[in-house]
């Protein structure tokens, strides 16, 4: 990881310094210890063998046998030490980074693949944990032990020291460039993967549409062809390695070969010992071999490095709407919602032009328009997802711009066209807006409907699978708005959210929401007859402009575009 990047990912968990300082001091001792070892070494064979000492040789093993019992107990601890500080980090950071997730506005999900956000909690977090479990303790031990092995090779020969790290800055260059390729390719892996897996997502997502339409071939070589460039990133990260340890090898070799000559001659003359060329060669190799297995650890590295740059990239997405508004309407006007000259754009042509509207405590409301027409924005406007682009959108005599974030989720509930439930049971996804204060079962029987929950085996705490797999469409959009209607908001958007329901689970939910909350304020975006007459006042929207806004009567008496519509509906239903 470059600095910034390093620096930042140290920031960005706090809460594991203290534990990452102490892990650091256990492994420094380790590598300390693992000093001592050459030393005894050495001694033992200047005093011991070339003397015949033997019981000094003797004296020498008993301390390096002790050395390395100690070694062994403390490298343990360290390692130990280590991963539970990476694990402990990446845990963090994996919920820092979905609660980021959650508090971003909908335009950010709207704009990106959910392959890829998903690539960034599986396949990065998996990058994260694999450096916190394997390569974390390598890098530290690695980067330590080549800090002992320097300075004691040039305690034990200054001279020698000089002339075996000659070849260091030719290594040094071949590593920048290393670092340069390799960074590139990495970077390239972790967007490829994402496109894999936004491939994948896609491809299951929609296997009954391939199917149906016999595409499986064409969908296939879409697929393949971004696995082909996964593929390439990653045999240029293979490359750039089979280039680059080779070359460490041939520095590691001839650095030794420089030391050995050299100190041959030194021993001729009498100013180096045999025990202290063989210290030497411990040190070199204590040298290079972690400098290897950094190399081997770099992709890990690297891998990591540029997953935190992915995690980054997400967490530098500004959270638009919750930082703005910082005023709670207070809820005593009569009028609920107004738009006063609304235009509004996704970024490039306006969809929304010029819409005056103003909705009062308790009307129920629909938004009735062709395809396109912009009867979806308008509900996200009212939903705060989204701040106009010119004019105002008011709460309570508030502007939207000014209106916190937390008030909107408070205080509006929202039916999408496509029903969500999560994984659990029945009962868990009704109570989802307030589980301890919803006395279910009770506030079911009073709404008239409890007993529709029979026709499951467990009843209300029936398990349902992931998005509610297990139930029928209509039975997920029958759930999905009873917790919309329990959920007790002020103001309740129905965006096409009864398209899957029969006639009277319809009605039996709009029954319900008139006897929860009778002063509810509900927006419907209408998709059958039965709605527009329920209705005490309907929005017509046609090519984003709002072309009638009445009662059902005075629209079919003075609206064509709206006639012309409802005639269309009246021969559907």
């Amino acid at each position: 990881m470059k600095d910034n990047t390093f620096l930042r990912s140290m920031r960005l968990v706090p809460e594991v310094r203290r534990a990452f300082l102490l892990s650091s001091l256990i492994a420094m001792a380790g590598s300390a210890l693992r000093m001592v070892g050459p030393q005894l070494i050495s001694r033992g064979i200047d005093e011991g063998v070339l003397k015949s000492n033997y019981s000094y040789l003797l004296e020498q093993s008993l301390y390096y046998f002790i050395v390395l019992v100690l070694l062994y107990f403390v490298t343990s601890k360290a390692l130990l030490a280590i991963g539970l500080v990476g694990e402990s980090y990446v845990k963090s950071v994996r919920e820092k980074l979905f609660r980021h997730l959650s508090s971003l506005d909908i335009s950010y999900f709207e704009k990106n693949k959910t392959g890829v956000l998903v690539a960034r909690m599986t396949s990065d977090m998996q990058s994260l944990n694999e450096f916190a479990r394997e390569g974390a303790s390598s890098v530290i031990t690695s980067l330590l032990t080549i800090l002992g092995a320097t300075i004691a090779v040039f305690l034990v020969d200054a001279q020698l020291a000089l002339l075996s790290f000659l070849i260091l800055p030719l290594l040094g260059i071949a590593t920048r460039i290393f670092r340069s390729h390799a960074d590139k390719a990495y970077w390239s892996i972790r967007e490829w993967i994402g496109q894999v897996l936004s491939s994948l997502q896609e491809g299951i997502s929609g296997v009954r549409i391939i199917q149906a339409y016999s595409d499986e071939k064409t969908q296939f070589e879409r697929f393949k062809n971004v696995n082909d460039e996964h593929l390439k990133a990653n045999m240029q990260s293979a490359k750039n390695i089979a280039i680059y340890f080779p070359f460490l090898e041939i520095t590691r070799v001839t650095s030794i070969a420089v030391v050995i000559w050299f100190a041959s001659v030194r021993i001729n003359e009498g100013t180096l010992s045999v025990g202290e060329l063989v210290a030497l060669l411990f040190y070199l190799n204590y040298f290079f071999d972690p400098l290897i297995q950094l190399s081997f650890n770099y992709d890990v590295l690297r891998s990591a490095g540029s997953s935190m740059k992915k995690v980054f990239s997400i967490l530098d997405e500004e959270q638009v709407l919750s930082k703005t508004g910082d005023i709670e309407p207070q809820m005593d006007s009569n009028k609920v919602i107004e738009f006063k000259n609304v235009d509004f754009s996704y970024g490039r042509d306006t969809v929304l032009h010029d819409v005056n509207i103003s909705i009062n405590k308790g009307e129920k409301i629909a938004i009735v328009g062709e395809t396109g027409a912009g009867k979806s924005t308008i509900a996200k406007l009212v939903l705060r997802f989204y701040l106009p682009t010119k004019g105002e959108v008011n709460f309570y005599g508030e502007s939207s711009k000014n209106v916190t974030q937390r008030w909107a989720r408070k205080n509006i509930a929202y039916v999408p066209q496509e029903s969500f439930l999560f994984r659990g049971t029945i009962r868990d996804n009704l109570i989802y807006s307030d589980p301890k204060n919803i006395e279910l079962e009770k506030e079911l029987e009073e709404i008239g409907v409890l007993r529709w929950f029979d026709r499951y085996e467990k009843g209300l705490n029936q398990n349902v699978g992931e998005r509610g797999s297990n139930v029928s469409a209509g039975e997920r959009q029958f759930i999905s708005l009873l917790r919309a209607v329990l959920a007790r908001r002020q103001i309740i958007v129905f965006d096409e959210a009864t398209a899957n329901l029969d006639i009277e689970s319809e009605n039996s939910i709009l029954e319900a929401t008139d006897k929860v909350l009778d002063y509810q304020t509900s927006i419907v975006i209408a998709h059958r007859l039965e709605t527009i007459l329920n209705a005490e006042k309907i929005i017509v929207m046609d090519k984003g402009k709002l072309v009638g806004f009445d009662n059902h009567k005075n629209l079919l008496s003075k609206n064509d575009i709206y006639k012309d519509l409802f005639s269309a509906w009246d021969l559907v239903n």
